[in-house]
């Protein structure tokens, strides 16, 4: 049976700290802040031949190693400073125990090491802290963070995941009216519906507009990251139901390409201008990270597919049709919801590779060998194609 490897980070909560050790972190922080914008003020090349005897800090070398490491690493090289840097410790520097029911984890500080309980808050990361203990589930690196002053420990693992031989495939057609419709190819389909998102935008930016006029900077900023973790929070929720979704039909998820559709999507000055309705607003990226390694976790996978008229031809006989807002119109009769339309198409074909006379009514999904259009090629058959030069 072939095993996929997934990595993802878990994040476990301190259990009851006392201010001793609140203290102990915060001061871990400053010094691994201060010692990561010292590394940035010196050239690269001499960043690099550094070592943790010749830096001056109160860190333990398991710690100041990683922070020199990540201030050379491809994010560190763009940094130009760090407002708070989370303390890092690698794999071999950081254990898990379990005493009876309680876990806790134990690693350097800046006065020795310290075991920590933590609390496992959610049911499914039991088994995946059982899966490090029994050796089954890799280590990555730990990471203590300070969020909405609480503090956490963010553990990043590995495990092998047994590869699912999918016997359908579903599309996802994501939008705003709709945050997502997902369908297979024949069959029902499930509608998440956008307007109370729509709705809860506007009062954001309604209030957010409301503490710039007061000048409350502040409280602006807050009222941002409380906008983003709600939002955080509703894909997850719809990717976890369109995962389930997908688990019952054992068949993988198909998206739309949509990069840069930002800026090749057109916009009018008044849809930019809302909150509800500005394409800047959508998060169809969270959601497809969110999908692809919940997913993977079961052994599906997330199909990327162009996107060019999954919107604009018929998903029962492929001729291209009239779309209007939520309708889409068949010339031969056939009448659909226009998301449902889409998801359908994408489920079940990879999109047009070139372009297309739009005004020819003739079967979208017939056109292997005209010359206007492809349909039916693999996602990156403009990549392979031959372009003619030096053949």
């Amino acid at each position: 049976m072939d095993l996929k490897r997934v990595t993802r980070t878990i994040k476990l909560k301190f259990l009851q700290l006392n201010k001793a050790k609140q203290q102990l972190f915060e001061e871990m922080t400053v010094e691994a802040t201060d010692l990561a914008n010292w590394l940035l003020t010196l050239p690269l090349p001499e960043r690099r031949k550094l070592t943790t005897s010749k830096v001056q800090t109160r860190l333990m070398s398991a710690l100041s190693n990683q922070v020199i490491r990540h201030t050379t690493s491809d994010a560190g090289k763009k940094a130009k400073s760090f407002k708070r840097f989370p303390p890092e410790v690698n794999n071999q520097n950081w254990v898990l125990h379990k005493v009876g029911t309680t876990y806790s984890v134990s690693f350097p500080t800046i006065k020795g090491t310290k075991r920590v309980p933590v609390e496992v808050a959610s049911s499914h990361w039991q088994p995946v802290l059982e899966g490090i203990l029994n050796g089954t589930i890799e280590t990555g690196s730990a990471k203590i963070i300070k969020h909405r002053n609480k503090w956490y420990v963010y553990v990043c693992v590995t495990e092998e995941v047994p590869q699912v031989d999918a016997t359908n495939t579903i599309g996802c057609d994501r939008g705003q009216n709709n945050l997502a419709v997902v369908a297979p190819k024949n069959g029902f389909g499930k509608f998440f519906s956008g307007k109370k998102v729509m709705h809860r935008r506007r009062y954001f930016q309604k209030r957010r507009k409301q503490l710039q006029e007061a000048k409350k900077f502040r409280a602006l900023k807050k009222w941002d990251k409380k906008e983003r973790r709600w939002m955080d929070a509703v894909d997850h929720t719809v990717s976890r139901r369109i995962v389930r979704f997908a688990e019952y039909l054992n068949a993988d998820v198909v998206v739309e390409d949509l990069e840069g559709c930002r800026k090749t999507m057109k916009q009018s000055k008044k849809q930019r201008g809302d909150s509800a309705q500005s394409r800047h607003s959508w998060s169809f990226y969270s959601l497809e990270m969110k999908l692809d390694y919940k997913l993977a976790m079961l052994g599906l996978k997330l199909v990327k597919r162009p996107a060019p008229y999954t919107s604009k031809s018929c998903s029962t006989c492929g001729t291209l049709g009239i779309r209007e807002r939520h309708h889409f119109n068949c010339p031969h009769g056939h009448y659909h919801n226009a998301d449902l339309n889409a998801a359908k198409n994408i489920a079940q074909w990879d999109g047009f590779a070139c372009s297309l006379d739009l005004k020819r009514d003739i079967a979208a999904m017939a056109m292997s060998d005209s010359e206007n259009g492809l349909l039916g090629a693999a996602p990156n058959w403009m990549k392979t194609q031959s372009t003619g030069i030096g053949d």
